[in-house]
């Protein structure tokens, strides 16, 4: 280019010297200058302007040649090179007067036009000032371009490697030298700069269980002349930065010969990949197991491929049909449906797709097979239409809900249930009920029968709940036995039952069924080696005549079995208006019960307890009576048991406790006193304080209060009410127990606690000298006592006769009639004058 320059600036000069001089070589010099591919300017040093341009650099600039002729080089060269430009120019034209370099020229419209500027003065002045030069452009935009694009590949490639974790190598198999960029440099923890080290440090790195792998495949790859091969390893980073995956691929080059020269490849750090992969794993599997645990799976429908059911082998188990690789019939699956639900589940389906709608959900019963239990399956499904609402995929999983409906079930069973017999409770006899009373309305009689066990808590009592919960259970059966299909049988509670009689022609069908249920259940049990006996009371109120609602019509019923009990027990007894007003009478009688306590109307008897031997007394019996404002006075039989159904019976006994404690510590000594304690006061920890209280109130010694207590309480809640009559023992406080002979089993109640007196029940006194069988049986009595060291006290005596048959055969006390009746507190002190004090007071047993 320098000598076509030089020929050009000779016609430049010739030109401007001797124009009729040029010869041919000048004017293909200005056919070079219009035409040549390059761009040419001449440039006037002095105004800094084009003097002329060739058309290559017009087309260049983007510009016509005339507009350029009227600018100079700063007005096309870019803005960024413009000063760099314009001071090497000025420097290379003061020496060299040759200047080269790339540069950027802006277009009219801003663009960018690289180019290569070659720049040659060709004249000075007289004083050797440069004033002309010409200046020689090529394009070089494209290569620019290129080599950017280049640049900008060759960073991205960088970046890639460097986010993608990726290095690459070359490995010398010649010297085992590795020679490494600078990412997997970075990668094997190698130090910044060391691009080269050993196949041995390599080696070292991996896995010692990855590590013969990796090399046997390598060896592999060579013996076999395998161009490319890859595997994964794991190594330790090198720099101590911990275990990291690689997974490698190389290529491997072999010479003429076939040997091995070298390998590259490039390494990728997979560790993060394998971390995801991992617990993707992980998750898959909880999944998987959590489906399998929750009895779930999932299926597919493509209805572009006859919308058979695409499911996998748990699914297929789930579904109900046999297991395979081949999608499942829709006419497979409905085949194992409950037919009522497979129906259904057609209709729904079909429903569903016409309306275009999306998401479904149902429930179905299947069986696997016909002799197999029936399981109960929910489906949800999203199914996907096309633009013309045809359907294309449904996606759904189905839920076994066996389990949660049979609990579900379950639950509504023993909402409804009793769960010891299995009978209906309140709730679904109250359902029943409400169905017959409305049949009733509409002249359909039936009856009501309430029934409740007689004697049951004294078994319950006396051989555990266990024993109890299994009569319960035979009771229910034979209950069972008595019903047509028609009837319903419940148990409300206890020992309580209660049955509807429907389709009743009169009432005495009721009656004759009640007695057919009273001699089913009085015959005996055999439970678990005992023979039991128990009885029941039956209460039969008639709908609609006793009632037309559930509440009055239960009302009469108990009423009727109130009665039943009333009377004696094992009958049954029909509801009568006057029961109803009887019941009224002892909620009235109730109201003044309560109220008695607080105005003071209670008041205490006493009855003398005599020495057999002197008839002396040795104690009295304190006998609480009701003094009603408008009754009289009231007997303990008529109010004591309803104190005990009210709750009462507590504070009425501390009560009789502290005037009985008050009245005896006016007494001589040493007199004592006997106070009747109800089962329920032994119901906590109260009664020890409530005695204790008592006796230092009113500074009673403890040895003179004597407590009463009957064979049913201990009976009941054994361990906790030996430990309080143990506790009153403590006190110094004497135990009798009363009615002895009445109970369930009294030589066993004798044998549970110490007692210091046994009274004899006064049913047996009354038939002494009248029944050899009675006398045995008293006599009985009084040997035991003596021989176990308690005191025995004959009660209901009431003739000179029963008082010496009494001392003939050893029995130290007596109470009756024959000595006196009970007395009020004012009366005792005549008494004890009229009768005396016995001289000795026998110390509490130890």
């Amino acid at each position: 280019m320098l000598s076509l320059f030089r020929r050009f600036f000779r016609w430049v000069h010739a030109v401007d010297a001797a124009p009729s001089s040029v010869d041919e070589t000048d004017v293909a010099l200005r056919v070079l200058f219009e035409n040549g591919a390059a761009g040419i300017s001449e440039v006037d040093m002095a105004t800094h302007r084009f003097v002329r341009v060739n058309r290559r650099f017009a087309e260049m600039m983007r510009r016509p040649a005339s507009q350029l002729l009227t600018t100079g080089p700063a007005d096309v060269i870019h803005p960024v090179d413009r000063e760099r430009v314009r001071d090497e120019w000025l420097a290379a034209m003061s020496a060299t007067g040759q200047f080269d370099t790339s540069v950027r020229h802006i277009g009219p419209s801003g663009e960018t036009i690289w180019v290569r500027l070659g720049v040659s003065l060709w004249k000075r002045d007289e004083n050797g000032a440069p004033m002309r030069c010409i200046a020689v452009c090529q394009d070089i935009s494209e290569n620019v371009a290129i080599t950017e694009q280049l640049r900008e590949s060759e960073q991205f490639l960088r970046l890639g490697q460097q986010i993608g974790k990726i290095g690459n190598f070359v490995r010398y198999l010649s010297t085992g030298r590795l020679t490494c960029s600078s990412e997997l440099c970075e990668i094997f923890g190698l130090p910044a700069g060391n691009h080269d080290f050993s196949t041995e440090t390599w080696l070292a790195s991996i896995f010692a269980e990855d590590r013969e792998r990796v090399i046997a495949a390598m060896q592999d790859a060579i013996g076999r002349h395998v161009p490319e091969i890859d595997f994964e390893y794991r190594i330790n980073r090198l720099d101590g930065g911990g275990p990291r995956h690689i997974e490698m691929r190389a290529r491997y080059e072999f010479d003429s010969e076939g040997r091995p020269v070298r390998s590259s490849g490039v390494v990728m750090d997979v560790t993060e990949r394998k971390k995801v992969e991992n617990r993707l794993r992980e998750s898959e599997t909880l999944l998987r197991l959590g489906m399998a645990a929750g009895g779930i799976g999932a299926y597919q429908r493509d209805f572009q491929k006859l919308g058979d059911i695409i499911c996998g082998p748990e699914t297929q188990a789930m579904l109900g049909v046999e297991p395979g690789d081949e999608p499942v019939p829709v006419a497979v699956w409905l085949a194992t449906v409950l037919p009522e639900d497979a129906v259904r589940l057609t209709e729904e389906f079909q429903e569903g797709l016409a309306s275009r709608r999306s998401d479904y959900s149902s429930h179905y019963c299947f069986r696997k097979s016909p002799d197999s239990p029936i399981r109960h399956v929910e489906i949800r499904a999203h199914t996907e239409y096309d633009a013309e609402g045809r359907p294309l995929t449904s996606t759904g999983v189905i839920i076994d809900v066996t389990r949660r409906i049979e609990a579900e079930q379950q639950l509504a069973h023993a909402a409804r249930h009793d769960a010891l017999t299995g009978l209906p409770n309140r709730v679904l006899f109250r359902e029943r009920m409400d169905t017959a009373l409305a049949r009733a309305r509409r002249g359909e009689q039936f009856a009501l029968l309430c029934l409740d066990l007689d004697r049951f808590k004294e078994i319950n009592d006396t051989l555990g709940h266990p024993v109890g919960d299994s009569l319960l259970v035979e009771v229910s059966a034979r209950l069972r036995g008595q019903l047509r299909e028609t009837d319903s049988l419940a148990r409300l509670g206890g020992d309580e039952f209660a049955i509807i009689q429907s389709g009743l022609t009169t009432p005495n069908d009721s009656a004759s069924f009640a007695q057919r249920l009273i001699d089913s259940i009085s015959a005996p049990y055999e439970v678990d080696g005992h023979t039991l006996v128990v009885g029941v009371s039956v209460g039969i109120a008639v709908a609609p005549e006793d009632g037309e609602q559930y509440e009055d019509l239960f009302k009469a019923a108990d009423m009727a079995l109130y009665r039943a009990k009333a009377e004696g027990r094992g009958a049954w007894r029909w509801f009568e208006p006057e029961m109803n007003e009887r019941m009224q009478t002892r909620r009235t009688l109730e109201v003044d019960l309560r109220r008695a306590l607080e105005r003071g109307e209670f008041e205490l008897f006493y009855q003398p307890i005599v020495e057999t031997a002197t008839r002396r007394i040795k104690s009295f019996e304190a006998l609480v009576r009701w003094r009603h404002p408008e009754r009289g006075l009231i007997p303990p039989d008529a109010f004591i048991p309803l104190c005990e159904d009210i709750g009462l019976i507590v504070p009425l006994g501390a009560w009789v406790l502290g005037e009985a404690c008050a009245e005896a510590a006016r007494w001589p000594e040493p007199l004592g006193v006997a106070v009747n304690i109800s089962p329920l006061q032994f119901t906590g920890r109260k009664l020890v304080e409530t005695v204790d209280l008592a006796l230092k109130r009113n500074g009673l010694a403890a040895h003179r209060l004597e407590v009463e207590i009957t064979e049913t309480t201990v009976l009941q809640n054994t361990d906790a009410t030996l430990a309080i009559l143990r506790d009153l023992k403590t006190l110094g406080v004497r135990i009798a127990m009363d009615d002895f002979g009445t109970g369930y089993s009294s030589l066993s109640s004798l044998q549970s606690f110490p007692f210091d007196k046994v009274k004899i029940d006064r049913s047996f006194t009354r038939g002494l000298d009248q029944s050899r069988q009675n006398d045995a049986i008293v006599t009985a009595m009084i040997h035991l006592c003596e021989a176990l060291d308690i005191c025995a006290t004959a009660e209901g005596v009431e003739t000179e006769a029963q008082l010496a048959f009494l001392r003939r055969r050893g029995c130290r006390e007596a109470q009756g009639y024959l000595f006196s009746r009970p007395c009020p507190a004012g009366e005792v002190a005549g008494l004890i004058s009229q009768l005396g004090v016995c001289a000795e007071w026998p110390q509490a047993a130890e």
